[in-house]
């Protein structure tokens, strides 16, 4: 597996800038996959605004 992908709260002061540190990246809309775009769809299913999401990913380690 060569990346790690999330979807985290946007607002939350903490998640995103933790995430950053470590090393993720917000996914541009034009990488998201098919499965990424259908997610805000699902967590707006349990409530989530969608508009206070974001997707990251980073590369996976293997050393």
């Amino acid at each position: 597996m060569p990346t790690l992908t999330l979807s985290t709260f946007r607002s939350v002061p903490w998640n995103v800038p933790y995430y950053l540190r470590i090393g993720f990246r917000e996914v541009p809309p034009a990488e998201l996959t098919p499965a990424l775009r259908q997610l805000p769809a699902e967590e707006a299913a349990f409530g989530l605004d969608p508009a206070g999401r974001v997707c990251l990913r980073r590369p996976v380690r293997t050393t």
